[in-house]
């Protein structure tokens, strides 16, 4: 199933249109009308369909559009969302499927389709009349928005849990998405540094990766490994993200870089002994973090997360004994967050199970994504966790997930 060319031309050509839609219904109909304005025969499904609210034909093609009228950009879980419809089985007779949104879509979500560059689905926004096509692009353009520099720290509350395999893939989004990121590895084993090494064989050699563009118009991104010491904000001026791989002894992380976290993130698993330990090691984690910065948003996030139908019902009951314990903490710091696996996740994938593997061959350093096409779950889960950081950076949406 691929897009024709006619359909790839048909969203940049058309659609002045001076009407503004006002809700999800009056945008579905703008939408409509527009196609069927220029040829196509509009299909509109019985309420409630879910998975898609226009169904288009033209020639050979028959598409399923879902026109999404929301005030937020539409993000990754939406599109991932829209893509899993467009492959099931009862959707074998659509040829494609476009998605247009009243307000784009998030650098995540675009990351996440000119990444994996799926032939069968297309993003466009619709403004003022206009349809701006979103992917694929005729036209791609390379911008990176310009943003504060912002800091990341990713702590352990237990062994095991992937504190450094969190940071550097971490990393590896913010680099997708086309932000050069410095990874500073304070922990003192410098296992992150190791997995950087340009050349496995010396320690005391360049820690740094090139990440490809996602398009030929791009420039791509760089991580690079630096130790605290070497660290100096006005030698790297074009970086906006920082991400520190802390050391497990809270003490042992220099005051000053803690203080100045704007996120704090905490990788767990679901593991039946630690829950059973009522969370102590989380909880204490947390009261340590606060009494150094009063500022920064708290996360906890479930690594190496079993995603299997058999282990749904284990998970529900962890998870929600879990919740309970750090609630216990959380009711007095409504900016700190354990994050429902809906929301945001690790999965468990043998890609970042067997990540570093790369210095036993002695090749040099990659991570653990599949960069140039092709579904790969660690990347998607890693975009999803970045995107779910950006848009939790006040109170007020924390608070309104707690209502939700």
């Amino acid at each position: 199933m691929s897009l024709s060319l006619a359909l790839l031309t048909f969203l940049s050509k058309l659609m002045k249109d001076p009407l503004t839609p006002t809700d999800p219904g009056d945008f579905e109909k703008l939408v409509a009308v527009l196609f069927k304005n220029s040829g196509y025969n509009v299909i509109m499904p019985p309420q409630n369909t879910k998975g898609y609210d226009i169904e288009l034909k033209k020639g050979r093609e028959h598409i399923a559009v879902q026109a999404k009228n929301q005030t937020p950009k539409c993000n990754l879980a939406q599109i991932q969302k829209f893509q899993h419809f467009l492959e099931l089985p009862i959707c074998s007779h659509f040829t494609s499927g476009w998605f247009i949104s009243s307000s784009g879509f998030s650098r995540p979500a675009l990351t996440h389709l000119q990444t994996e560059r799926p032939k069968n689905i297309a993003l466009a926004t619709y403004s003022n009349g206009q349809i701006i096509w979103d992917y694929p692009a005729e036209l791609e353009t390379a911008t990176v928005l310009d943003r504060p520099l912002r800091y990341f720290g990713v702590f352990t509350s237990k062994g095991g849990v992937g504190k450094t395999t969190v940071a550097a893939h971490l990393a590896g989004a913010f680099a997708l998405m086309g932000y050069d990121v410095i990874l500073l590895d304070l922990d003192p084993d410098k296992n992150l540094r190791k997995l950087f090494l340009a050349d496995p064989h010396d320690d005391s050699g360049d820690a740094s990766l090139f990440v490809p563009p996602k398009t030929k118009t791009e420039e791509g991104a760089t991580i690079t490994v630096l130790n605290h010491d070497q660290w100096k904000e006005h030698e790297h001026p074009n970086v906006k993200i920082v991400i520190c791989d802390c050391s497990p002894v809270l003490s042992e992380n220099p005051p000053s870089l803690v203080e100045r976290f704007d996120y704090c993130i905490i990788p767990t698993t679901l593991n039946p002994l630690g829950i059973a330990k009522k969370a102590d090691v989380i909880i204490r984690t947390l009261r340590d973090l606060r009494e150094i910065n009063t500022k920064a948003q708290m996360f906890i996030v479930i690594n190496a997360y079993d995603s299997s139908v058999e282990s749904e019902k284990r998970n529900k009951a962890l998870y929600s004994m879990l919740s309970k314990q750090i609630k216990s903490y959380t009711k007095d710091d409504t900016k700190c967050k354990l994050i429902h696996p809906s929301y945001a996740k690790i999965r468990h994938s043998n890609l970042l199970f067997y990540w570093g593997y790369h210095i036993v061959e002695g090749s040099k350093p990659q991570l653990a994504f599949n960069n140039i096409g092709g579904r790969c779950h660690p990347r998607i889960d890693f975009l999803q966790l970045a995107e779910y950081l950006e848009n939790h950076t006040d109170i007020e949406s924390l608070l309104q997930e707690d209502a939700e």
